[in-house]
């Protein structure tokens, strides 16, 4: 019995070593696996979402609003924070709440302010987005995060550790993967939530982001809630408008003459005279010997006629001539400090060799350009030549021309909507 016994207690010692040593191995498995993972995490340059290191606290992802020097803003999905960084979360509510308090007040004196800068039909344009925001923002009841899905962290000073920017392209990926409620958005290399999107059948393209609706407004600085009255402004108001070369400078709008037309043409200027006519034509062989004041007595004059008309922004598109025809778009505002600065610049170039003779032929078709060329004829102006480059540099004109009012127009348009979101752009 006692050798029985004996061999009983010795097969279950043996037994229970045996599955001490397999859970001691899938164990030891498992924590090599773990180890392995935490050495070797998914690089930042593949991830969808921007990445922000921070001092003490560990990585935030999310999609970076802004970026300076010493200091680095970031919306970041609330559930994912308050799983990753719980400690974390449960201070920054808390701050949250008393920032959105202030930046609550700071708005609603901004939208009172506003209001009283313009009355006519330009107060009742405003006014009419200003209603719509109040009500959108919920600034006439009391503060409810609940309904927010996304929270702005701003990480300044040695708090700031290495941060990694992600391409437009793969915010959009990033942003459309929240609103969707794809899972681990945060940790998913941007290829793999490219499929998980396009196999629940999105456009990505096409997608409409409205992720400013589920987050906490994020105030402007003083110098930023200028801008954003500017960018507004042009979008909703008539515009001021202003298209050139060198100082021959025409508003848009204004009666063209074409003989006044023909003469910015031989002097290698005023294409703005034939974009009332529906074509832009110039002469290549422009070329400017005024002095630097005289170059600048352009932008004088037209910031004369903003201020004369109550208008805190005005565009100016600028063309240069040569065998590449290239114009500067660009939107200028005026500040704080009342000066006039540049705020957004788009450019766009196009070679006359490329303009086809169909082009060409399709412009010279037009009664009053048909017109400024018989004039030039008369005048002897050049020969066929000179008036056939004239016209295909009109053509490219007109393209590059064409690209940057589209690309102003789209960008000041997204700012018509809201008064809070997108960040300014500059």
């Amino acid at each position: 019995l006692g050798q029985s016994m004996y061999s009983f207690s010795t097969r279950a010692t043996h037994g229970l070593s045996l599955v001490v040593f397999l859970l001691i191995l899938l164990a030891a498995a498992a924590s090599e696996t773990t180890a392995q993972q935490k050495r070797t995490p998914v690089e930042p340059k593949r991830l969808a979402v921007d990445v922000v290191a921070v001092r003490g606290l560990g990585r935030l992802r999310g999609i970076i609003l802004r970026q300076a020097a010493d200091s680095v803003s970031i919306v970041v999905r609330r559930k994912w924070v308050e799983e990753a960084h719980p400690v974390f979360w449960k201070e920054y509510i808390e701050v949250e709440a008393k920032a959105l308090e202030a930046s609550r007040e700071t708005l609603k004196r901004r939208i009172a302010q506003w209001r009283a800068e313009h009355d006519g039909d330009d107060g009742i344009v405003i006014n009419e987005l200003l209603d719509e925001n109040e009500k959108l923002l919920g600034l006439d009841k009391p503060i409810d995060v609940s309904n927010f899905k996304y929270a702005i962290v701003t990480v300044e000073g040695d708090k700031k550790g290495r941060v990694y920017a992600q391409t437009e392209e793969r915010h959009r990926l990033a942003g459309i993967g929240w609103s969707e409620n794809i899972a681990d958005v945060e940790t998913l290399t941007a290829t793999v939530l490219k499929r998980r999107i396009e196999k629940q059948k999105i456009d990505i393209p096409a997608y409409e982001l409205t992720l400013g609706n589920e987050m906490p407004p994020m105030p402007d600085s003083d110098e930023e809630w200028e801008a954003r009255k500017a960018l507004v402004e042009f979008s909703l108001l008539s515009r001021l408008e202003y298209q050139g070369v060198g100082e021959a400078m025409i508003r848009r709008g204004d009666e063209a003459d074409p003989l006044q037309a023909l003469q910015g043409m031989l002097q290698g200027g005023g294409f703005s005279q034939i974009d009332q006519l529906g074509k832009d034509l110039g002469l290549p062989e422009f070329k400017d010997r005024r002095t630097k004041a005289q170059k600048n007595a352009w932008l004088t004059r037209i910031i004369r006629t903003a201020e004369k008309e109550g208008r805190r922004s005005f565009s100016v598109s600028r063309l240069t001539q040569g065998e590449t025809v290239s114009v500067t778009t660009t939107l200028y505002f005026k500040a704080l400090d009342s000066k006039w600065y540049p705020l957004k610049e788009f450019k766009s170039s196009q070679k006359l060799r490329d303009q086809t003779t169909e082009e060409v032929e399709q412009i010279m078709q037009d009664p009053q350009v048909a017109r400024v060329v018989e004039m030039a004829k008369q005048f002897g102006a050049g020969g066929q030549g000179l008036l056939e480059k004239a016209m295909r540099s009109g053509v490219a004109t007109k393209k590059a021309l064409s690209k940057t009012t589209s690309e102003l127009d789209e960008f000041v348009e997204s700012y018509s909507y809201e008064i809070d979101f997108p960040p300014i752009e500059r």
